[in-house]
C-alpha cells in the first residue's frame, strides 16, 4: 500500500488506468452489440423490434442496478464489486450465446448483463473521483475516453470472433475475455488512505462546505436531481444521434464505406474531447465546459439535419468533428456530482446520478425511431436531440455551481504527482 505523498501521486494515475481499462471492457460489450444483433436476426425470426428490446432493456435495468452497485461499493469496496461485475458480465455474455428464446435473451443480456455492467462502471468511476479533487476533471476525461476505446478495440475483435467461431461461440469467448481481464485488473485497485497523516480525497472534498453528504440527505437536494436530469437529458440527446446517424447518412445517399470512415473520425474526435474537456474543466469550471461542449454539439446536430445528399459532404464532416463537443461533456457527468456530494456514500450517490444515463439510454434510441416512423424523416428527432442537449446543459449549470476550493493538502498531493511542477 503506498504511503508517501510521491507514491500516492503515482498510484492515483494507476487507478485511472485500471478504471479506464475495465470501463473499456464493459462498454465494449454494449458498443459492439450491433454485430451480434445482426447475427441473432439471421438465426431467429424474432423481428427487429423484439430483438432490439434486449439492448434497450440493458439500459433500463441499469436504472435499478446503478444505485445498488454504488451502495455495494460504499460497503464492500471497489475490488470486490468490480470483480463481481466482471464475472456477472462475462457469464451474461456466455449465457446469451446459448439462448433459444426471447425470454432467455432478455434475462441474460438485458438483466444480468446490466447488473454486471453497473457493478463495473459505478465503482470504477467512484474510486477515481475519490482519488482526485483538483485534477478530477482531467482524470475523468481520461476515464471517459475508455468508453469510446471499448468500441475501437472490440469492434474488430468481435467481428473476427464471429467470422471465425460463429456468434454463439464468439459471445462465450468474449465473455471469458471480459471476465478474466476484469478480475485481473480489479486486483490492482487500492482505496484512498484515510489516516490523519494523509487524509483521503473523499474527506478533503467534504471540508470546504463543512457538509457530510449521505444518500438520504442528497436525495433531498435539488442539486442531485439537477445532476440526474443533466445525465438523463444528455444521454437521450447523444443516443438519438448515435443510434440514427448512420441510417440518416445512408438515406441521404452516402456510401456506407464513407459513413463508416467519417463516424470513426467522429469517435476519435469524441475521445479528444473527453481529454480536453476534462482538463479544461479543472481550470475554468465544469459548467462552462459543459455549456461550450453543448454549443459545439448543437452546431454539429444542425449540420447533420441540413445534410441532403453526397454534395453536402462538408456538413457531414462538420458533424463528425462535433464529436469533440459531445466528448467535452462526458467527463463532467461524474465530475460534477463528485465535486458536490463527496462523502462516505459517494458511490451510492453517483449510482443514482448515473441511473439517469440508463433511463436516457432506454428512451433515446426508441424516441428517435418513433419520431422517424410518424414523420417519415429524422428532422423532428434531431430537434428533440438538440432540445435534450440544451436542457442537459441548463441542468449541468445549476448542478455545478461552485462550492469552494480544494484544500492545501490536496494541492500538495497533486504536485507530488507532477515532478516538473514547481
Amino acid at each position: 500500500m503506498p504511503t508517501s505523498m510521491g507514491e500516492l501521486g503515482s498510484y492515483r494515475w494507476m487507478a485511472v488506468g485500471v478504471s479506464t481499462a475495465v470501463n473499456a471492457l464493459a462498454w465494449g460489450a454494449r458498443s459492439t452489440f450491433a454485430l451480434f444483433y445482426v447475427a441473432i436476426l439471421e438465426e431467429f425470426a424474432w423481428g427487429r423490434g423484439p430483438t432490439a428490446l434486449g439492448y434497450s432493456l440493458s439500459w433500463l435495468c441499469f436504472v435499478v442496478f446503478a444505485p445498488a452497485a454504488g451502495w455495494l461499493y460504499d460497503r464492500w469496496g471497489v475490488r470486490t464489486v468490480v470483480t463481481i461485475g466482471g464475472l456477472a458480465l462475462g457469464v451474461a455474455l456466455g449465457l446469451t450465446g446459448q439462448v433459444t428464446s426471447l425470454t432467455q435473451y432478455y434475462l441474460c443480456f438485458g438483466v444480468l448483463g446490466a447488473a454486471g455492467t453497473a457493478c463495473i462502471l459505478i465503482p470504477s468511476t467512484a474510486i477515481v473521483t475519490r482519488w482526485f479533487t483538483r485534477s478530477r476533471g482531467t482524470a475523468m476525461g481520461v476515464l471517459s475516453a475508455g468508453n469510446a476505446a471499448g468500441a475501437v478495440v472490440f469492434y474488430p475483435v468481435n467481428a473476427w470472433l464471429i467470422a471465425t467461431l460463429g456468434w454463439r461461440s464468439a459471445l462465450i469467448a468474449f465473455g471469458a475475455i471480459v471476465a478474466a481481464a476484469t478480475v485481473a485488473l480489479a486486483l490492482l485497485y487500492r482505496d484512498p488512505p484515510t489516516d490523519e497523516k494523509c487524509p483521503s480525497m473523499e474527506s478533503q472534498t467534504a471540508r470546504p462546505t463543512g457538509e457530510v453528504w449521505t444518500l438520504r440527505r442528497a436525495l433531498r437536494s435539488p442539486r442531485l436531481w439537477a445532476a440526474f436530469t443533466m445525465t438523463t437529458l444528455g444521454v437521450i440527446g447523444f443516443q438519438i444521434m448515435a443510434t440514427h446517424q448512420v441510417a440518416h447518412a445512408v438515406d441521404r445517399g452516402f456510401p456506407q464505406s464513407t459513413v463508416v470512415r467519417l463516424f470513426a473520425l467522429g469517435a476519435a474526435c469524441m475521445m479528444a474531447g473527453n481529454l480536453f474537456g476534462g482538463w479544461l474543466s479543472d481550470h475554468v469550471g465544469r459548467g462552462w465546459v459543459f455549456a461550450l461542449g453543448s454549443i459545439v454539439a448543437l452546431v454539429g446536430i444542425g449540420c447533420l439535419a441540413l445534410t441532403r445528399g453526397p454534395h453536402d459532404l462538408p456538413l457531414l464532416l462538420l458533424y463528425a468533428a462535433s464529436g469533440f463537443g459531445f466528448g467535452m461533456r462526458i467527463a463532467q457527468l461524474s465530475a460534477i456530482p463528485a465535486d458536490v456530494f463527496a462523502g462516505p456514500e459517494l458511490g451510492a450517490i453517483l449510482g443514482v446520478v448515473q441511473a439517469g444515463g440508463g433511463l436516457g439510454g432506454a428512451i433515446g434510441p426508441f424516441l428517435g425511431g418513433w419520431l422517424f416512423d410518424i414523420t417519415g424523416g429524422y428532422e423532428l428527432a434531431f430537434v428533440a436531440a438538440g432540445v435534450a442537449i440544451a436542457g442537459g446543459a441548463v441542468a449541468a449549470w445549476f448542478a455545478a455551481r461552485p462550492i469552494g476550493r480544494a484544500p492545501a493538502a490536496d494541492a500538495k498531493l497533486e504536485q507530488s504527482a507532477s515532478p516538473g511542477r514547481p
